[in-house]
């Protein structure tokens, strides 16, 4: 995520003057405008790749998704297990929690996932 690299080969994403190539699906916490300033962990993608997670990924085949082009995918902070000290030692979160880089941390996570905001995006085909 951070290098923008394809999320399934590790080659460089498909990038063209509309922007990163992204694929999003709507969330519960999806923001209003969506797909414009979604919040996503999932890295950009190669055109093959696209192509191939479009087919293949079962999760894609049963929910409503979208095909995006991104100029601005700004970084937009981290997700991970929040872990607190008790007297019997430490204890974890079950769930995963979002920080914000804009936001105070959560003190005693570990992150486990980098977050982009998608801003000026555009819905397309898929290439």
């Amino acid at each position: 995520m951070e290098d923008m690299l394809c999320q399934v080969c590790a080659g460089p994403a498909d990038r063209n003057k509309q922007g990163w190539l992204f694929i999003d699906w709507r969330r519960e916490d999806s923001p209003p405008t969506w797909p414009e300033r979604s919040i996503t962990s999932m890295p950009p993608l190669c055109a093959r790749c696209a192509r191939v997670s479009a087919w293949y990924c079962p999760f894609l085949r049963r929910t409503e998704y979208a095909v995006l082009r991104v100029r601005k995918p700004q970084l937009y902070g981290v997700s991970g297990t929040v872990c607190t000290v008790t007297a019997d030692g430490r204890r974890e979160s079950e769930t995963d929690f979002l920080s914000a880089y804009s936001k105070p941390r959560f003190p005693g996570m570990l992150a486990s996932r980098l977050h982009r905001e998608l801003r000026g995006v555009t819905v397309v085909d898929l290439p």
